[in-house]
This record gives structure tokens, sequence and C-alpha cells, in this order.
């Protein structure tokens, strides 16, 4: 090999021997353990002779010196590749695995080598421009990853290398050329290309399976849904005692099924990254009034006391995913309730910074159950975790519930903590940031607050954070509030106020007192307070009973109230005893209506359906209990209609033509909000998802069709705006009558319940026959209209036609027809036209069915007149 170091250039590579350890220890790090030895011994043996005294540069000098050889065989033996280029960039020195990768050995002449000259160099162009850029710059190159086509053995190929390139200067500061190094790196970028490839195999195959069950939501909860459906109506059947425990079995475990299905695919959902997060305006009152209802049973079961707590210095009006929100608060209380056998569980609201735009509050849930010790809360958090883990767990679950609230509570961008030692019980807190609505309309619930300003109360309960809240609560509707623990202390009180004067106006009393109950203090009160200063009286229970309700009534208490108390009840409730209404419920109101609130009386309520069926079905049972009713045909009639006109209650359908429910739900919430004008959904699509969906859209309830009385009500008492409704305030006696035991015939036709429907209905027998032939004559011929529409590409408006069928037909107690609709709606969805042609070739005949049951209803009823005649 020729020689290829003079003194000259050992001068100038030991003025940048630090710039080479510079370069070269990276690559000492990164290399295998054998080359990293050799490489660190080289390294140290070139610093040992750079490190002697400069020798004075001769003309004679030659490189048979014994620091040059040695210098030499250093460099030619090192990993790294090492070249050096004058101030015109040939390459005038290099070493030995530089020259093998570009096939330079012997080409290197005292005058130095231009890249242009050499085949090998002008195939890596990057290294030439590299290192002009550091002349020009004279100043040194980070290191880079390069991709290099490098000769060996006549054959080409591609390595990846790290290249660096600094200027070299000689003794009196002078720029004389660029020193440059590089280390083939190929072998880690291979490995890190293998692992990264492993890594994403690994990541695919765990995303499929949590796509698989993210996508399998539906079809896993619809069966178990059914399930626990007819296990409900069967219980509502005449059962022996022996049926009626097995089907509470059935109806708990499947309960109890379905709740570790949701959970499963809850978590799955998370890790899939399918669940997001709304932002809709919602009511913190109403999330907690809903959890309220939840698990008020729950608690008095147990015989638990249970408080929610809603200072009314939080803002309630806010944005956020309420839905969530109750979720994670819906698994806090239920561990709570599940964990604790005596004492309380206590839901309380703080907060912890306010301003323009945010509220920041902590929702925490303290129980006196067992608590945790610190390995206990250390796990807690985790998936699949539960407290017990013991073989004989006393308590269910799947261990995912907790770790399903941190990540739902991450996504909100909160945070989630737990404060608990053994026996001392535990407290989950969550704390979150939300934005505040830009118009905190309370106006109706203002109203009320007013109307309760400076009236004196007395609320008589044993539990002390009960008292203490309430004492707060009634304090911050500016009432003059008094709390005692015991009947014996609140009759004592209630007469000293009366000789003073200055009795109470209200007297909100806990139905389970020590010594004296609720129920026998109202009945003292009546014997020994002056009646024309008797206070009003509020029973209160932790549950609702129709024995409380019945024995309230007997002994004169003006209403009763469902403990936990929340802040919208509780003032609607005290100003419903205080004011009540002046006009008296009808005599002939039926058993149902005797649920209505009086504030509800004539309370105007817009029906939102397309089905003029289902519309009469909606008008004739809504009627009956006195409400003023509005049909709108669909959403768009509906957002014009609202406008016009202040309607305590929007019973919204989904599915219907020129704007649907969720549409028009959105527009609706942009004008008002929910205590200004509730909205329920009506579909009869009632799983889960659309649940999800009426809630996103603005929506508070919802309700199943075929439309059940009882359902329907409850939601109406639960949303509806209160009055007093001046006009027609009174239930509409017309439709109204008084229970009858009448036993009414129907004739017996598989696949349709006539009872069921006819209820609906007031049992108005014409009216079900003409709303039949209507349905006949508006479905006959279905294949060939449904043929048009595919013809035309109107899908949605087939399944439409459908999914509209379904409703009506289940309003009319159809069954048969309800699930042939049911099939072609979700036929039509699936766009599988040959199962549509396949499954409405029977339909014509089922609709005949229908119409000559109708036929044989109206027969025998005109056969009963006629018996009654005779």
């Amino acid at each position: 090999m020729k020689v290829l170091f003079s003194p000259q250039r050992v001068n100038i590579l030991q003025r940048h021997f630090w710039w080479l350890c510079l370069v070269m220890v990276p690559a000492i790090l990164l290399s295998p353990p054998v080359v990293s030895l050799l490489s660190a011994f080289l390294l140290v043996l070139l610093g040992a002779i750079v490190s002697m005294k400069p020798q004075p540069l001769k003309a004679e000098d030659n490189l048979a010196s014994d620091s040059s050889q040695v210098l030499q065989q250093v460099f030619n033996d090192l990993p790294n590749r090492v070249y050096w280029r004058d101030q015109d960039l040939r390459i005038i020195g290099a070493n030995r695995a530089f020259l093998d990768d570009f096939s330079l050995a012997d080409k290197i002449s005292e005058a130095g080598l231009l890249d242009s000259e050499v085949k090998e160099l002008q195939n890596n162009p990057c290294l030439l421009e590299r290192d002009r850029s550091t002349l020009s710059c004279q100043k040194a190159t980070i290191s880079t990853e390069l991709k290099l086509t490098l000769s060996s053995k006549n054959q080409y190929k591609e390595r990846w290398v790290e290249h660096a390139s600094a200027p070299l200067y000689d003794k009196d500061n002078q720029l004389i050329g660029v020193l440059g190094s590089y280390y083939d790196i190929s072998a880690i970028k291979a490995a890190n290309t293998e692992m990264a490839a492993s890594k994403e195999a690994t990541e695919k195959a765990n995303q499929s399976k949590s796509d698989f069950l993210a996508n399998m939501s539906h079809e896993i909860r619809s069966p178990i849904n059914a399930i626990v459906g007819m296990a409900n109506l069967a219980l509502k059947t005449e059962l022996d005692p022996k049926q009626q425990r097995y089907l509470k079995v059935i109806n708990s475990s499947s309960n109890a099924l379905l709740g570790v299905i949701n959970d499963i695919l809850d978590f799955s959902k998370i890790e899939a990254n399918k669940l997001t997060i709304e932002r809709i305006p919602f009511d913190l009152d109403e999330v907690l009034s809903t959890l309220a209802d939840m698990f008020a049973y729950k608690a008095y079961d147990k015989d638990l006391e249970f408080i929610i707590n809603l200072p009314a210095n939080i803002p309630t009006m806010l944005i956020g995913d309420p839905m969530r929100l109750n979720q994670v608060l819906v698994n806090l209380v239920s561990n709570a309730i599940k964990f604790t056998d005596e004492g309380e569980i206590n839901v309380s609201c703080t907060l912890l910074d306010l301003n323009k735009e945010k509220v920041w509050l902590r929702i925490s849930v303290t129980d006196t159950g067992i608590g945790m010790d610190e390995e206990q809360r250390a796990n807690l958090f985790q998936a699949f975790t539960q407290a017990d883990t013991s073989t004989t767990r006393q308590f269910g679950g799947t261990g995912l519930g907790l770790a399903i609230s941190r990540r739902l509570i991450q996504l909100m961008q909160g945070d989630i903590g737990v404060i608990s030692s053994t026996n001392q019980g535990s407290t989950f807190y969550i704390e979150i940031t939300l934005p505040i609505q830009d118009s905190q309309d309370v106006s109706h619930h203002q109203l009320l607050l007013e109307r309760l300003q400076g009236t004196r109360i007395l609320a008589i309960d044993d539990n002390l954070s009960t008292r203490e809240m309430l004492y707060e609560l009634l304090r911050s509707y500016h009432m003059e509030a008094k709390v005692c623990r015991s009947a014996e202390q609140g009759l004592e009180l209630m007469q000293q106020a009366q000789d003073e004067g200055n009795p109470y106006q209200v007297a909100l009393i806990d139905w389970r007192l020590p010594g004296m109950d609720g129920l026998s203090l109202v009945e003292r009160m009546q014997q020994e307070l002056d009646p024309d200063q008797l206070p009003k009286t509020i029973l209160a229970t932790g549950y609702y009973a129709e024995e409380l309700a019945e024995k309230a009534k007997t002994v004169g208490a003006s209403d009763f109230i469902t403990k936990p108390y929340t802040t919208a009840t509780l003032a609607r409730v005290l100003s419903s005893a205080i004011y009540g209404n002046k006009q008296e419920k009808s005599k002939a109101a039926s058993a149902l209506s005797e649920k209505i609130p009086k504030a509800l009386y004539g309370a105007p309520l817009l029906v939102v359906e397309d089905n003029e069926i289902n519309q009469h079905v909606a008008r004739e049972m809504l009627s009956g209990h006195g409400f003023e009713v509005d049909i709108a045909e669909h959403g768009e009639v509906a957002l014009q209609m609202v406008q016009k006109k202040a309607y305590a209650l929007v019973l919204m359908d989904i599915q219907m033509p020129v704007m649907d429910g969720y549409r028009a739900a959105e527009s609706i919430r942009q004008l008002y909000s929910y205590q200004q004008l509730p909205i329920v959904a009506m579909t009869a699509n009632a799983m889960s998802g659309d649940a999800e969906k009426s809630l996103a859209a603005g929506m508070q309830g919802h309700i199943p069709k075929p439309i059940d009385e009882d359902a329907l009500l409850g939601q109406i008492i639960k949303w509806a705006v209160p009055g007093p409704y001046e006009a027609d305030s009174e239930p509409a006696t017309d439709f109204v009558t008084e229970p009858s035991t009448t036993a009414y015939k129907y004739p017996q036709v598989k696949g349709i319940e006539f009872a069921s429907a006819l209820a609906r209905l007031n049992h108005n027998s014409e009216l079900y026959t003409r709303l039949i032939s209507q349905l006949v004559e508006s479905y006959s011929q279905s294949a060939m209209k449904v043929s048009e529409f595919i013809t035309r590409g109107q899908h949605d408006e087939a399944r439409r036609y459908f999914h509209s069928l379904k409703g009506a037909s289940a309003n009319l107690g159809l069954i048969n027809i309800e699930k042939k609709a049911s099939r072609l709606e979700e036929a039509m969805k699936k766009g599988d036209i040959a199962g549509v042609a396949d499954q409405i070739t029977g339909l014509d005949k089922l609709l005949n069915e229908a119409e000559q049951a109708a036929q044989d209803l109206t027969r025998l009823n005109q056969s009963k007149d006629g018996e009654n005649a005779s």
C-alpha cells in the first residue's frame, strides 16, 4: 500500500486529535463489545502517539520515523472510516477502511484525488456536499445518517452510516482542508427496523382484538337486552311464587351479565381509541338527580343514608360529556354502596376555582364502608383489579369499573384519586375543569327560589350530614331555616314558634326518625298545633313507596319527597307544598293520573312524530291525563312551533323526513336551555347507542316504542317544566273514566296484543279499528313502493319507511308486523336488497290478517252492545 502519512499531515492530525475523539466515541459506544474494546484501545494508543511533541517539518523528513508508522497503523486498524481533504476538496489521505469502501487502494497520490475521478465517489455525492459545506462555513457539521453505495469485491451494496466532518487548520490557524469520518450503522438500523416492525405487528394484533370487541357491542348487547326486557314483561304477568322467583333470578342475573359486558366493551372501546368525549351543554343538577334516581332504592334497601350536596355557589349549566361523567359517578356510588353495610354515602360537590369561562370542580363520593390499605389503594385503578382478590370474594364485579373511570376522567383532562384506610371508609374524588355555558338560564329555578325567600322552614332529620347539608342548602334559598334531629324536638320547636306568634310555614320531616317517626309526628301536629297556623308538611323517605304516599295523605301531609335531596327537586316540592295549585284535580282522574303533580295539570306538550297512527296514539294517551297536546310532523315544523309557544316538554321521534330528531334537538338547544325546554326521545330502536346519541343531541330522556304509559308519564313528571298552567289545568274528563273492574274481552289472534294496544287508546275500540284500517291503507303494496325508493337510489327513505311501520305496528300491538318491519329495516340499513326482497313478500298477508282481526274486534263489540241493550 502506498504511504499516505507525511510528517506535515501527522502534525495536522495531532492538532485535531480531540475532534477525532468526539467523532469516534459514539462509534465505540454503539459498536459490538469486541469492536468497541479494540476501538477504545486504538484510540488510547493514538492519544499516546499524538501527545508527543510535534517535530519540526523538514523537507528530508520521511515516513520512516517510528511515530508516523505507529500512527499509520492505528488509523488503518480503526473500524471508523477517516479521510481528509485539502482546500480544493481533493482527498489527500484516508485509513484503510475508507479506501476499501471505495476501492481506492493505491489511487491516492501526493497531489490528492478528486471525487469526479473515481466512479465510486461520484455515486455518493452527499459526502462531497457535506464536506464543501464544512469548508465554506468553517464549522463542523453535526452527525447525520447517510445512505452510501459502497463497493466490496466489485459488488455494490447500500449501507447506512453516520457521518461528521470538521475544518482543518495549520499551526498558524489557517484553514487548510476538511477532516471527515463515518461509521457503519446498518446493523443497528436493521435491528431497529425489525424491532419497530415487531412492535407494530403486536400493536395491530391488539388493536384488531379491541376493534373486534368494540364493533361487537350491538351484537353482544342485543340478546342480553332482549332477555332483560322479556323477564321484566313476564314479571308483570300473573305468576305463582315459584315462577316469580325463577324470573327474578333470570332478571337479576341478566342485568349482572349486561353490566359485565358493558364494562368489557367500554374498556375495549377505550383501548381501541374509539371512545370520544362529547362537548355538549348539560345541567350538573340533572346529572346528580339522575344519580339520585338510580341509587335511592339500593341505598334504602341497605338502610344507608344517601346524601347529595350541590352548593348554590356552583354554576350548574356547563359544557362537557354528561353521560360519561354520570358513568363515572355511577361506578363510584355503586362501589360505595356495595362496600358499605351501615352508615352513609355522601356525594358532595366542591368549588375549587371559578372565572367567567370555566369552573374547577371536585366531586367526591364518601362512604363509611370497609376502606382499603395502602397496597390495595396502589393497585386500585389497574384493569381487572379489585380490593378483595381472594377466591371467596364477598363482592362481585369485573375490576374494570375504576380503570374505565380513570381513563374517562383523563380523557376529560381531569384527575381521579382516593383517600382511604382500613375500616375507616373511603373517599373517591374527581377533579375536572368544565367550560361554563354562555347563558346560565335559571329563570324557572330562580322564580321558585324567589317565591321561597323568607319562608320559615323546620327540617327534621336524624342524620348529622343530612342536617348540615339541608341547613346550608335552605339558607342558600334565603329561607329562614332551622334543623333538629328528632320528632320530639321538632314538635317542641313548632309549638314554641306558634306561641311566639311566628309559626313555621313548612316542615320537612324524615319518615324514619328515632322514637316517634315522621307519620306519627304529622298526626301529633294535627292534634296539638293550632290548625290555622299549621305548617305545610313534606314527608321524606329514602325511596318512593306506595305505602308512604297513601299514609301521608291519610294523616294530612301536603306532599312527600324522595331522598337524596337534589337542588331542583327540593325547590320544586317546597314551592308546590307552599303555593299548590288553585285547581283541584278531577275526581274522575285515573289511577295513573294520581301520579301527575298538580304543577303539571294542563301542561302543553309538543309531540314530534311523522307517523299519523303514532300521532293518534300519543294524543289519545296524553289528552287522557289532562295534557294539552300539539303535533308536529317533523323536526323543522317543531323548530318553528317551539318559537311560537312555550311548551313544558317536547316528545321527539328520532327518524323523520325533512329534519330528523337529532338535528331538531340540536337546533332547539341553540335557542333554549335544558331547563327552559326539556326534550325526551321516542324511538323504536331503544338500544344504548340510540340513548347516547339522543343525549349528545341535547335530549334528556329516552322512551322506547311501543310506548309504555307508565314510562311515558314517568319521563313527563321527571323532566317537564312545572306550572302552574292556568288554561285547561284540570285533566280532560272527556277522556278519563273511573277506574273500573270491567274485564275487557278481545279476539284471540296469534301475533296481535289487543289488550296493551287498546290500553294506550283508553280502550277506544272504534279508534283502534280506524287506525288499523289507516295502517293497512298506508302500507299495502309495500313491495312496489320500496322498489321505487330503491330504483331512485333513496335507500334512506326505504329504511325510514320500514322504521315508521315498525313503530306504528308496535303501538297497535301488531307483533308479527313489527318483527317483519324490524328485519326489513335492518336489511335496508345493511344494503341487503336481496334480503329485503325475500322478507317483504309476506307483509301484505300480515296486514290483511291485522285488518281481519280489527273487523273481528268490531263484531265482538257490536255483539256485546246488543246483549247490553237487551
